[in-house]
This record gives C-alpha cells, sequence and structure tokens, in this order.
C-alpha cells in the first residue's frame, strides 16, 4: 500500500538506491559541500588533500552496506540559541560527508511526498522562505485569515519513536543495503533522534508529514493562479493554522492535537488562537497582517552587540547579519536607527537571495512574452540553464526578471532566442549594464513564426 501524500509518478519503497548513492557525482559533491560549511579553516586545509581518499572509502563502505553512524563517532555539543539549551551530536567529518551523500537521495525521493507549506531544512524552501508565504497568503486573502492558531510539540526530536521512524522509512525504502545504514541514524541515541546528524532534519519532517495530510483535509484553503494553497504551515514542529472563526481554529487544534498524540507527541500547552492583529511571532518575525517586523529579541541582541563592539570588521558582520533579517521585513527606520545607513526596502530591491542550488529566484508572475510585447519594462537581471517542459535536448532556457516602468510591479519570462540570450550576456560583461530600460517587439520571420527581440 502506498503511504498517503507519495508522489504518484515513484513506486514506493525504493529499491537499489545505493548505486545512485556512491556516484562519482553525488559523492565528490557532497565532499565539497560538507568541507566548504567547516567553519575551521585549518580543517579545511587537512581534508581537501585527501578527497579521493575519503570519497573512495566511503563509496566502498556504503557500496557494501558497512557504513554506520556510531556514538563514538560524534562529540557532544551544549549550545545556546536565543532562550534554548540543547545538546547536539556533532559528527566526525568523513561520517559526515556520507551521511550528507546518503541524504541527498533520500531527500530527492522521499521530499516530494511533504506538502509545499513546510519548509525546514528543504533546498530553497527556507524560514525566509516560508516567513514571504505566509506574507503573500495574508495579501490574498486577509478576510481568511483573521486569527491564528499557533503551538509546537513538546520535546520534539527527544520523542519520536525510533520504532515508529524506521517503520515509516520502510514505507518509503525497501534497500536491504541501506536500511541497516538508516537505522544507525535513527539509533545514535538512547532514545528519539539526534539533533546534529544532517538525517534527522529529513526524518522529523516525514514524521510529522502524515500529520500534514491529515490537516489539509480540513484547513482553510483558496485557489492563486491556479493552485491550491492551504492555510496551515509548518516549520519543523512549529505550526500555524488560520481562519475568520476562533472555535473553528479552536476545533482544528483538537484535531491537530489528536493526530499527533497517535505518533506518541504531546503539544506544548502554550498552544493559542489570537487575532493577527495582536502580531505572530513565528520565523523570527512578528506579523500583523499587513506588514511584518522583527521579533523583539533579534532587535535588542543587535543593539547590544553595535554597542560593545569595537572592531570595524565584526561591525560590517553584525551590520550584514541584521540586514539579512531586517530587509525581509518592513524594517527601514529601524535598520537605520540602529546602523546609521540607509536600506532599500525589500521589495524594491528585485533579486537578493541565491539558494543552494546555486540558482537564482526572482520575484513576480511569470508572464508571456506576447503580454508584455511593446509595453515600456527595465530588466534588471537573469538566470540560465534553466529546462522547462517546452526545452529540448540541450536546448536551455534563460529566465529574465523585471520591472515593469508604468506599474513597478515585478515579473518574469523565459526566452529561448538565441538573439535575446546573447544580447543579455553582452550586457552582464558591462560595468552598471543592469538594470536596462527596453520595449519588447515581435517580428515574423519563415512565414509564420514569431520571435521577440530587445528596441
Amino acid at each position: 500500500m502506498k503511504p498517503e501524500g507519495m508522489n504518484a509518478e515513484i513506486v514506493y519503497p525504493l529499491d537499489h538506491l545505493i548505486p545512485e548513492i556512491v556516484s562519482d557525482d553525488n559523492m565528490y559533491e557532497s565532499f565539497d559541500y560538507v568541507i566548504d560549511h567547516l567553519e575551521n579553516g585549518h580543517q579545511k586545509e587537512i581534508y581537501r588533500p585527501l578527497r579521493e581518499k575519503i570519497v573512495a572509502m566511503l563509496q566502498d563502505e556504503i557500496s557494501r552496506g558497512v557504513f554506520r553512524i556510531l556514538p563514538s563517532d560524534v562529540r557532544q555539543i551544549h549550545v545556546t540559541d536565543g532562550p534554548k539549551e540543547r545538546d547536539v551530536q556533532a559528527p566526525r567529518v568523513i561520517k559526515r560527508v556520507g551521511c550528507h551523500a546518503i541524504m541527498v537521495i533520500v531527500e530527492k525521493y522521499t521530499y516530494p511526498t511533504l506538502i509545499k507549506n513546510t519548509g525546514a531544512s528543504i533546498k530553497g524552501r527556507g524560514m525566509h522562505w516560508q516567513h514571504h508565504l505566509i506574507e503573500e497568503d495574508l495579501r490574498n486573502v486577509p478576510l481568511m485569515m483573521q486569527y491564528y492558531y499557533q503551538n509546537d510539540i513538546e520535546h520534539f526530536y527527544d520523542n519520536i519513536s525510533q520504532e515508529r521512524m524506521k517503520e515509516l522509512i520502510r514505507e518509503f525504502i525497501s534497500d536491504a543495503l541501506l536500511l541497516p545504514i538508516l537505522d544507525s541514524f535513527i539509533t545514535l541515541l538512547p532514545q528519539g533522534l539526534s539533533k546534529g546528524l544532517r538525517s534527522s532534519q529529513c526524518f522529523a519532517n516525514l514524521y510529522l508529514s502524515v500529520v500534514d495530510h491529515v490537516m489539509c483535509e480540513h484547513v482553510l484553503k483558496y485557489e492563486h493562479e491556479g493552485e491550491c494553497r492551504y492555510l496551515y504551515d509548518r516549520y519543523c514542529d512549529d505550526v500555524v493554522m488560520w481562519h475568520y472563526d476562533k472555535k473553528e481554529l479552536w476545533k482544528l487544534g483538537d484535531l491537530y492535537v489528536k493526530e499527533v498524540a497517535k505518533l506518541g507527541l504531546s503539544v506544548k500547552e502554550s498552544e493559542a488562537v489570537r487575532p493577527i492583529s495582536e502580531g505572530l511571532d513565528h520565523l523570527g518575525y512578528v506579523h500583523y497582517g499587513d506588514h511584518s517586523l522583527l521579533r523583539k529579541r533579534t532587535k535588542k541582541n543587535t543593539a547590544r552587540k553595535l554597542a560593545k563592539v569595537k572592531s570595524r570588521k565584526r561591525r560590517q558582520q553584525i551590520i550584514g547579519s541584521f540586514k539579512g533579517m531586517a530587509y525581509h521585513a518592513d524594517c527601514i527606520h529601524l535598520y537605520y536607527i540602529l546602523t546609521g545607513q540607509h536600506m532599500k526596502k525589500f521589495s524594491e530591491m528585485g533579486v537578493v537571495y541565491t539558494p543552494a542550488d546555486g540558482k537564482k529566484r526572482f520575484p513576480g508572475k511569470t508572464m508571456r512574452m506576447s503580454a508584455l510585447q511593446n509595453k515600456v519594462i527595465e530588466i534588471h537581471d537573469y538566470e540560465t540553464g534553466i529546462k522547462t517542459e517546452h526545452s529540448k535536448g540541450d536546448d536551455d532556457r534563460y529566465l529574465v526578471s523585471f520591472r515593469d516602468v508604468q506599474t513597478k510591479e515585478w515579473g518574469k519570462f523565459f526566452t529561448a532566442s538565441e538573439e535575446m540570450k546573447s544580447i543579455l550576456d553582452q550586457i552582464s560583461d558591462i560595468e552598471d549594464g543592469f538594470p536596462f530600460e527596453t520595449t519588447l517587439v515581435s517580428e515574423v520571420f519563415d512565414g509564420n513564426k514569431v520571435k521577440y527581440k530587445f528596441t
């Protein structure tokens, strides 16, 4: 039986994943990713010359199904994150590379089964992505989101049942060599999941996925641009649901509590239903419906650090980190007060975020070039190597980001025109080439074919 919510194009459970895991491309990319993200520069210098040897060793261990992460392979670290304190497990670098390589493939086949409105530890769907998803819903259907229900789970990672987690993984994967490896990730601690392994993030998302699918059958929903949008958001174990009726929200909350109880979990007593006008503290921001601000703790911590710091370099690091949070909210004045610098509003800046896959994400709707014909637009940026349903073979397309000069609205369009692609490449080599103003015009050729060009 196929687990609820699974991708219809994939037949579960999956077997023979080991060859894909140990492929040269996956192993070397995983090695480079882990080494590049080491904070200790000396460690990077030690491991990079051993790249071939480490990859070969891991390929052998994973291929034979003997790769494991055991308690002796990790360091226990006590960390403080705001008001929260926790113990995390830091694996040895080589074990980290192996775990990363395995989970890249496991996530490739399991993450398509998750609902869209969950973003924790998913490439391209991080905290800021989900923050803007909520803002977009609040703009689209404010009357449906007058109240919110919010909760999180009591000691979530600590209370995940290892046996239930193993059973769940076996609904997705049947590879006899891979399963004992994944089991070693699950049972690293005497109970619950490790807070340091890359695998735990994926496992935790899958653990709550069944609850997500149940809740999406009951929460409010609406259609936007041909897509069904659910007024239910989960980031790790933090859940927010929306409604115009407080009583209905409490009913949804009761249903959620019952569903997580089936997994051996319990919701904290701090669960609450409040009007959005009082502010939703979520993902580091406080949403008020028509605007959002930074969490008070973030503002205070930044102010304290800037008051104490003497190093100019360190000050710029603090300002850069603060700006990384502030430009995703309505904090232009706050930014100036704390830093003495002026900052453009996020919505005025166009592209500011490059996800881990290296591809740019542009604001606005995707439009056909025919709808832009004879309009004056500003071309701000572009991304190369885009595959669409219309791409043929190596026929990569460019995704172009623009702003309508008259309406000031952002948008984007695809182009396979070699002429347009060449012009964009040339302009990118010109200092201050972007943005530039142009008008798209059409030209008929070969009897009935139409192409578009910049003028």
